[in-house]
């Protein structure tokens, strides 16, 4: 009868009753999945790039995110990364930025932070910045063998894809810089230069640096260089041209005086490849 149906006013409380329900139904839901079923959606994707992912612990971040806990990335068998932890998540305020898709990778106190734009298997573009890394967190066994190495303090970088070009630039300060000095006839073995200042270009897979300035022994360091075929680190070819100037004094005047009576001035030329740097110093 007429009389009998309820009118939309008694129907609101239970319909919001339902939505809330189902709300909270899908949130338990997910914040309890297993942490396989994650891993599984996670996989296909890694492995179109010939990686593999493992992780002790997996979950879903309310409202839309996944934390990864203990997580090793691999390829061919071999690690190529080691994570204490990984959150990725989509945040509708970096919609202003157009960088929604976020990313925070940790590792001790290395913290990398990278945002991407919507579509972040496929990104037109990002920002990262990178803080408290250091070599010995990258997969290159001259970095414990070899004697090079390095200390990020803090790097941003933005990059841009189009048309299949990526195109980047950024800067940032290392703590320090290390450079093996190979050369038979030298007096020290590595070169250390502290306090690293650069600012850096990527254009057709070249890693320009058209400023680098620091310290070596008290003495002043500025200089440029390029990295080419950057993203293939043991094909890559280093080439990196340091000036550093002679205060007179300290270590820097003693190794002038051992190698070069009468210079005023020392060039450390840095070749190689990324995944193994050399040095070599030339006295005018």
């Amino acid at each position: 009868m007429p009389g009998n149906r309820p009118g939309p006013g008694r129907l609101f409380v239970p319909a919001l009753g339902a939505l809330l329900f189902l709300a909270v139904f899908a949130v338990v839901v997910s914040v309890t999945l297993p942490g396989d079923v994650v891993l599984s959606a996670l996989r296909p994707s890694l492995k179109a790039h010939g990686m593999d992912i493992e992780a002790e612990a997996a979950g879903i971040r309310f409202p839309l995110g996944v934390r990864l806990r203990n997580v090793t990335v691999s390829a061919a068998g071999r690690t190529l990364l080691s994570l204490d932890q990984v959150d990725a998540s989509w945040e509708w305020t970096g919609l202003f930025r157009w960088r929604p898709s976020h990313f925070r990778l940790s590792r001790g106190e290395a913290v990398a932070d990278l945002r991407l734009s919507p579509a972040f298997w496929n990104p037109s573009g990002g920002n990262l910045v990178v803080s408290g890394a250091s070599s010995s967190d990258l997969p290159f066994p001259v970095f414990s063998s070899g004697g090079s190495g390095f200390s990020i303090d803090r790097i941003e970088a933005a990059w841009s894809a189009s048309g299949g070009n990526t195109a980047a630039s950024g800067s940032g300060t290392l703590r320090f810089l290390r450079i093996p000095v190979p050369a038979a006839d030298s007096p020290i073995r590595e070169a250390r230069i502290d306090n690293v200042n650069v600012s850096f270009v990527v254009r057709g897979g070249v890693f320009q640096v058209p400023r680098l300035t620091g310290v070596y022994e008290g003495s002043s360091v500025d200089g440029t260089g390029e990295i080419a075929r950057i993203a293939d680190p043991a094909r890559s070819s280093v080439t990196f041209h340091l000036r550093i100037r002679n205060p007179f004094e300290g270590r820097v005047a003693d190794l002038f005086d051992m190698m070069a009576k009468n210079a005023k001035n020392a060039n450390l030329r840095i070749t190689g490849t990324l995944a193994a740097p050399a040095g070599e110093f030339q006295f005018f």
